[in-house]
C-alpha cells in the first residue's frame, strides 16, 4: 500500500505539472501588454522665482547661507549666490586643519548611487557639480566679533538640521505613497457589538504594549487602546483572518492578513494581530508563594480554567462576527496535527496548515502563505545523508521574491508532501540549493522561451537531458552550496557508521 499512495502522488503530480504550465503560459500572455513606468526623479526647484530668494546681508556678503523655510543651501561660485534644494545634497563633511576650517559639501549626480528606488534625474545631461569645499580662517581680526569660520560652523550645524527634516518627511510620504485609502468604519452604537477586552495588539502602536478593546462594527473592526489610539480595519480588507485557539500555545490569538497595508505608529502594516497571554509566560520566582509548591495545583486548575473561559469567548466572538458579516469575514483555524518545524525566518517555529494557507502566528514577525498565489513547492537540498530540507514557495506572480522555509527535519517530508498534494499544489525536489532570484529573473526576460523548453519541468529530478543541461547552468554559476567529500565523509563516518554497522555488514559477508 505504501507503494501504491506514492505512485498515486506521483501521478497527480505529473497531472499537476501540466495543467500548471498552461496555466501559467496563460497568465504571462495576459500581463505582456503592461510595462512599469520607470520612475523619474521629482525635481525639486528651491525658488520659482527671483522675488523669493531671501534679501539676507549674509548672501550680499557671499556667505553660505541655509535658508529652512524652503529647505535650500545658497552657496557662493565664483562670486555669486547659487541656490540648492537639500535634497541634492549627499553628505558634508567638516575638518579643521591649523588655523582654518574646512567645509566639504557632496552632492548627488547621476552616476552616484543614489539607491535603486530613486529613478533617474529629470535632465541627466545637464552639468552637474559634485563636490565644494570651503576653508575659513580660525583667527579673529582686529575689531571682528567672531572669526571668519564660525560661518561655516553655523552652516553645517544648519545643514544637519534641514537634512534631517527633509529626510524625515520624505521616508513618511514614502511610507504613505502606495498606501491605498481605506473607506471610513461606519460606527454602530449597539449595544449587542461583538466586543473582545484585554487585547494586545501586534505590531505596538507605542514602544511599550499596551492592552484595548476589539469592537466588530458595521463595516469593520475597531481596536481601541487603553490611552485613545485608535486602529481600524475594515472588512472588505481583509484577505485572511485567522482565529488560534491556546491548545499548546501560551497565547491566544485573532489575525488579520490584509489586502492593502494600513498605517499606525507611524508604518505601514500587512499583518495585525490581537492577542491575550494564557497563564504566565514569564514566571516570577521572587513571589513568596513559588518557594513552597502549595499552590501550584491550584494555580494549574485556574489556568485551565482560563484557557477554557478565553476559548469560549473568543469562539463565540468570531462566530457572531461570521454571521453578522454574513460570512463575508471567515476565521480559520490552523490544524496543529499538520504542522511541521521549520525557520522561516531566523528561528525554526511550528508551521501550521489552515485550508487556504500555511502560517506561524504565535511568533513575531508572522509568516502567512495564501496557497491560492503559489505556482509551485520545491524542495532543495533533499539528500539522504541530511538531517533536514528547504522549502521554496514560487508565486504566480513572477515579479515576488520567492519565499523560503528552511531547515524542515528531512522525516517530515513526506508528510509535507502529502499535504501539498491534497491541496492540490505541484511540488518538485532536487539536491542543490538554486539561485532563485536569479531563475525567476531569467523566467520574467523570456516567459515564452521558458515556457517553449518545457517550462518549470526543469525542476523535475528525471526531467530530459536537455533540461537537466538547463538546469546544471542555473545552479552551477549561483553559488549553490555543494558539500565537499571531505565533508560529506566526515558527516557520514560520525553519523552512520558506527561499530554495530560493521560488525553486522561483516556477517552478512560471511553468510
Amino acid at each position: 500500500s505504501e507503494q501504491s499512495t506514492e505512485e498515486k502522488r506521483k501521478q497527480h503530480q505529473k497531472e499537476l505539472a501540466v495543467s500548471m504550465n498552461e496555466a501559467a503560459k496563460e497568465r504571462l500572455a495576459l500581463l505582456k501588454g503592461k510595462k512599469e513606468d520607470q520612475k523619474v526623479r521629482k525635481s525639486t526647484v528651491s525658488y520659482r522665482s527671483t522675488n523669493l530668494i531671501p534679501r539676507e546681508p549674509e548672501i550680499s556678503d557671499l556667505k553660505i547661507f541655509v535658508d529652512r523655510k524652503y529647505e535650500t543651501l545658497i552657496l557662493p561660485i565664483y562670486g555669486m549666490p547659487v541656490p540648492f534644494h537639500i535634497s541634492m545634497i549627499k553628505n558634508i563633511s567638516q575638518s579643521v586643519e591649523g588655523d582654518y576650517t574646512y567645509l566639504r559639501i557632496n552632492f548627488f549626480h547621476p552616476g552616484s548611487s543614489i539607491g535603486k528606488s530613486d529613478g533617474v534625474f529629470p535632465n541627466p545631461d545637464a552639468v552637474f557639480l559634485k563636490e565644494v569645499t570651503y576653508r575659513s580662517t580660525n583667527t579673529k581680526e582686529p575689531g571682528e566679533l567672531s572669526a571668519p569660520s564660525s560661518n561655516l560652523n553655523t552652516a553645517f550645524r544648519l545643514i544637519k538640521e534641514v537634512q534631517k527634516k527633509f529626510k524625515t518627511r520624505e521616508a513618511e510620504e514614502k511610507e504613505k505613497e502606495d498606501l491605498v485609502k481605506q473607506d471610513t468604519l461606519i460606527v454602530s452604537n449597539n449595544k449587542s457589538n461583538p466586543k473582545l477586552k484585554d487585547l494586545y495588539i501586534r505590531p505596538n502602536i507605542v514602544q511599550k504594549r499596551i492592552n484595548g478593546t476589539l469592537e466588530a462594527h458595521t463595516n469593520g473592526f475597531r481596536y481601541t487602546s487603553v490611552r485613545g489610539d485608535k486602529v481600524d480595519i475594515l472588512y472588505n480588507n481583509i484577505k485572511n483572518a485567522f482565529f488560534q485557539p491556546c491548545e499548546g500555545e501560551m497565547i491566544i490569538l485573532l489575525h488579520f492578513h490584509l489586502r492593502h497595508a494600513i498605517m499606525f505608529g507611524k508604518k505601514k502594516h500587512i499583518d495585525v494581530q490581537f492577542y491575550t497571554e494564557v497563564g504566565e509566560i514569564t514566571t516570577d520566582l521572587g513571589k513568596h508563594q513559588h518557594m513552597h509548591d502549595r499552590d501550584d495545583l491550584s494555580a494549574e486548575q485556574a489556568e485551565r480554567e482560563l484557557r477554557h473561559k478565553l476559548t469560549s469567548a473568543f469562539k463565540s466572538f468570531t462566530e457572531k462576527v461570521e454571521t453578522m458579516t454574513k460570512h463575508q469575514i471567515e476565521f480559520d483555524t490552523p490544524f496543529r496535527e499538520l504542522g511541521f518545524p521549520g525557520a522561516p525566518f531566523r528561528s525554526t517555529v511550528l508551521l501550521q496548515p489552515t485550508s487556504g494557507c500555511v502560517v506561524n502566528l504565535t511568533e513575531w514577525p508572522p509568516y502567512v502563505i495564501v496557497l491560492d498565489e503559489v505556482e509551485l513547492v520545491h524542495f532543495e537540498r533533499v539528500q539522504f545523508h541530511l538531517k533536514n530540507f528547504d522549502m521554496v514557495f514560487v508565486f504566480k506572480d513572477y515579479s515576488r521574491k520567492t519565499s523560503m522555509i528552511n531547515a524542515i527535519p528531512m522525516q517530515m517530508l513526506d508528510h509535507v508532501k502529502e499535504w501539498l498534494n491534497s491541496c492540490d499544489i505541484r511540488y518538485s525536489e532536487g539536491v542543490q540549493s538554486l539561485n532563485w532570484a536569479k531563475v525567476m529573473k531569467t523566467i520574467i526576460d523570456d516567459p515564452d522561451g521558458f515556457f517553449d523548453q518545457g517550462g518549470w519541468s526543469f525542476l523535475d529530478p528525471d526531467s530530459d537531458a536537455e533540461n537537466e543541461e538547463e538546469e546544471n547552468e542555473d545552479s552551477e554559476d549561483d553559488g549553490a552550496y555543494a558539500p565537499t567529500d571531505e565533508e560529506l565523509g566526515s558527516e557520514e563516518e560520525s553519523e552512520d557508521y558506527s561499530e554495530g554497522d560493521s560488525e553486522a555488514s561483516d556477517s552478512e559477508y560471511s553468510e
